[in-house]
Order: structure tokens, then sequence, then C-alpha cells
């Protein structure tokens, strides 16, 4: 699965990244958490690409809303055009949630020690995603994503065996594109990454906590620790 994560580049870099049109206002974070706001991006009715915030945890369309026994925050590919809290959005919202890294932990005599898995060169990668819009009765609007998970490869089978669905540059276009019908080609880009350009590293238990986000969350200590 995968619970927590960073994301810290400026939405510049983003813009740069993934050739966005539309932007929003954010601040670097080094810990995100379920049902925390996150940065995902999205095509508007126009094709345009849009920035744009979403409540970590999908609340699908047709529910009573959120639920705190049901967090939703991943999908997995296998299911996710099966089952009906996923297959509509996998259908019709499909979304990319940019990163910089994410956090997995491997138990031990000490305790859970958790790791960062991130790019060798530290830049931004999109996770695939979905997501949802939901009206309240009394007229409120929650919009929420979930990331897609899927096998690990060798290099993250180490300590967990999934983790999030990363999409290269040439599949960004079909992903988005709410208009594409073809289930099968979507359900062949849910696949492990190669792990060749990534990179592994122990991290503190400070990241255990929500309320904890800096950039010194993301540096290597010891195993032991």
């Amino acid at each position: 699965m995968c619970g927590r994560f960073a994301q810290y580049s400026d939405p510049g870099i983003y813009a740069s990244q993934f050739d966005l049109d539309a932007l929003c206002e954010a601040k670097p974070r080094y810990n995100v958490a379920p049902t925390q706001p996150v940065l995902a991006i999205r095509a508007t009715d126009q094709g345009k690409r849009e920035l744009v915030p979403l409540r970590w945890g999908l609340v699908p369309s047709w529910s009573k809303g959120p639920d705190s026994r049901f967090q939703m925050i991943n999908a997995r590919a296998e299911t996710v055009n099966t089952k009906p809290a996923y297959r509509n959005a996998f259908r019709h919202k499909r979304c990319l949630i940019p990163s910089e890294g994410f956090f997995e932990w491997q138990a031990g005599k000490q305790g859970k020690t958790p790791f960062l898995i991130h790019r060798k060169d530290r830049a931004p990668f999109a996770m695939a995603g979905l997501w949802e819009r939901w009206h309240g009765p009394e007229g409120d609007t929650i919009e929420s994503c979930t990331i897609i998970v899927t096998d690990a490869n060798e290099l993250v089978r180490g300590i967990h065996d999934r983790m999030p669905v990363i999409l290269g540059r040439e599949d960004y276009a079909s992903w988005l594109d709410p208009g594409n019908k073809d289930a099968d080609g979507l359900l062949a880009m849910l696949k492990p990454a190669d792990a060749a350009p990534w990179t592994i590293h122990p991290v503190s238990r400070q990241v255990n906590s929500p309320r904890n986000d800096g950039p010194e969350l993301l540096d290597a200590v010891e195993a032991e620790q």
C-alpha cells in the first residue's frame, strides 16, 4: 500500500514536469497522510491539465459521505475496474498524483523502521490515481482521490509486497483522457515500476506521526534507530 508520501516541489516545477495549464497555491509537504489535502493533476472539460487539491481518501459520488471506517486511500490495480467504489472513477476520472518519494515500513526486533523510496535523481514522478466529486445534502462538495497500488518491484519487495503504480511520461495523456475507454490498455499501465532508477533508505521514526512535517524526515538514518 501507500500510506505516506512527500510532495514538496514548487508548483512551477510540476507545471514544467507534467505540462500543466493551470496551477494552485501549495506549500512543501514532507509527510502527507490520509484525509489530508494532496495535489493532483487532472484533465478539464477543455482537455487542459490542472493542478488541484483533493482530499486523500476516495469518497464515491454515490456514498453517504466520508466514513472513518473506510479510508479508501489505495485502490488495488487488480480490481480497480470492477469494485463499485472505484470503477466509475476508473472509467471517467483518472488523475496523476505528483510526488518526490513514498514511505513504507519494515518490521524488526526494535519495531517498524520507515523507509523512503525515491528516484535516484530526486525528480518528481507521477503516481496513478482516481478522483471523485461528492455532493452532500446540504450543498457541500468534497473532491477526493485514491492512489492505485500494484505488486512491489524487486527494490521495494524486501520491505513491502505492494507499491504505488508509477506512470511514465508516455502514459500521461492516455491516462488523463476521460474519453479514453480502452480499459485493457489502461489496465496494462498498472504494473510495477522498473527498479533501476530508484533507491531506498531508512528514515527517522518521526515520520510515524503526521504532526511531523519537515525536510529532515527525508534524511537517511541508521536502520537501528
